[in-house]
């Protein structure tokens, strides 16, 4: 199975919106996730995208199933905490490979460590706003039963979408 992580964009400062579940995307933050959704869409075609319900991520989710055309996300409350047996279930339910899963730091980092190495600060990893990493597993993936394939800062991406252009 291949599991695709992707921290949300760029989103307004804390302070700004009532809660931090509330902060929205940047104008830049989605010009900027647009882009680098078009570099990732050249390296992976996710068949569903599981998100937090924190407002950032669900923004970020939708570019990515705009740049796919993929059917709705999927809500995944553990996306938005520290809960990633519940992250890899929900991620298994779907039935789907690859499945995107978007977050937030330090969230994104220690789940992927716990795919890796099965424990959440087995990698010291922090996913860049709008990053991204592929994991992978020969079967159902379990904590310290995947492999990191790559993992993708946005400039990369971004310059992965100029390169389509030309």
């Amino acid at each position: 199975m291949e599991l695709l992580l992707v921290r949300h964009a760029i989103a307004v400062e804390r302070g700004t919106v009532a809660s931090d579940a509330e902060r929205p995307l940047t104008p830049e933050g989605r010009a900027r996730m647009t882009e680098a959704a078009r570099g990732l869409a050249r390296l992976i075609t996710p068949q569903a995208i599981l998100s937090s319900p924190w407002l950032r991520a669900m923004q970020t989710a939708e570019i990515l199933r705009e740049t796919y055309g993929l059917g709705r996300v999927r809500v995944c409350e553990a996306l938005a905490s520290a809960d990633y047996d519940a992250v890899i279930e929900a991620a298994t339910e779907t039935d789907a490979s690859p499945v995107a899963l978007v977050g937030h730091e330090p969230w994104m980092g220690e789940l992927l460590a716990y795919l890796v190495t099965g424990d959440p600060a087995g990698m010291g990893v922090t996913f860049k706003k709008g990053g991204a990493a592929l994991a992978r597993s020969a079967g159902e993936p379990r904590p310290g039963g995947c492999w990191l394939e790559w993992l993708i800062p946005p400039g990369v991406l971004r310059r992965v979408a100029g390169e389509q252009k030309g």
